[in-house]
Formats: structure tokens, sequence, C-alpha cells
């Protein structure tokens, strides 16, 4: 093998670890952000109002009573 193509593998095999890695943690946020939304209406009163905010990409999602 020359030296182009062990860069080369040595580079996809990291851009393909990186992009497991955030798949993972996307999916965790995404499970986690569900959960909230879910016990936020499950106490969801007729009366009121809910608001689901997110302040980034990153952050989990923060339910408001109304």
């Amino acid at each position: 093998m020359n030296k182009k193509m062990l860069i080369a593998i040595i580079g996809s095999v990291t851009i393909l670890t990186i992009g497991g890695v955030l798949f993972t943690q996307i999916s965790k946020n995404h499970q986690a952000n569900q959960l909230i939304i879910d016990k936020c209406f499950e106490n969801f009163e007729k009366d009121g109002t809910v608001v689901i905010k997110k302040d980034g990409f990153w952050s989990p999602v923060i339910c408001e009573r109304g």
C-alpha cells in the first residue's frame, strides 16, 4: 500500500466513526426529547396551552404551560 491509500483509508474510517457517534447522540437526544414531550402532554389540561421550546440543536426541549 502506498502512503496516499493509507491516508484515504484512515480518513474514511475517521469520518465514518464520527458520523456514527453523531448519529447515536442525535438518536439519544430525540428519544429523551420525545419522553419529555409525551410527559408534558399527559399532564395537559384542556383549559391551558402548552409551549414546547428548544434553545439549540443539542439542547433538550422545555415544556411550558401557558
